[in-house]
């Protein structure tokens, strides 16, 4: 029976857009061990830039309270990213990576700037 019981900490969590409440969530579940990748624009729209893995997007990586999130470009880059300890950030506007990654849980954390009805 513990076998139909999945490991938490193996659980593949991609979260569509790396603002702030994107980075909030990505910070917290990272910091309790599962694997994260957070999916963003070309050209990120985040007010609050120095606390924002969209950063990652421009700058090619950020560090915000000890966690680290680099761009990458492809699923290599994000199993790099889980196995050397940082967050990866891809530049994947309609996360299509999901079909690829099959995500065990995916959130959309993607902050409408405009009034969409």
């Amino acid at each position: 029976m513990s076998e139909d019981i999945p490991d938490l900490k193996e659980l593949i969590i991609l979260i569509r857009g790396a603002g702030e409440m994107a980075t909030g969530v990505a910070y917290r579940l990272f910091q309790s061990g599962f694997r994260v990748c957070l999916t963003e624009i070309a050209k990120p729209l985040a007010v609050r830039r120095e606390v924002s893995f969209s950063e990652a997007v421009r700058l090619g990586g950020i560090t915000i309270e000890g966690v680290t999130a680099k761009r990458v470009e492809n699923i290599q880059g994000i199993l790099d990213g889980w196995h050397g300890g940082w967050v990866p950030v891809l530049i994947d506007p309609e996360a299509s990576i999901r079909k690829t990654l099959n995500p065990d849980v995916l959130v959309d954390a993607i902050l409408a700037k405009k009034n969409l009805g």
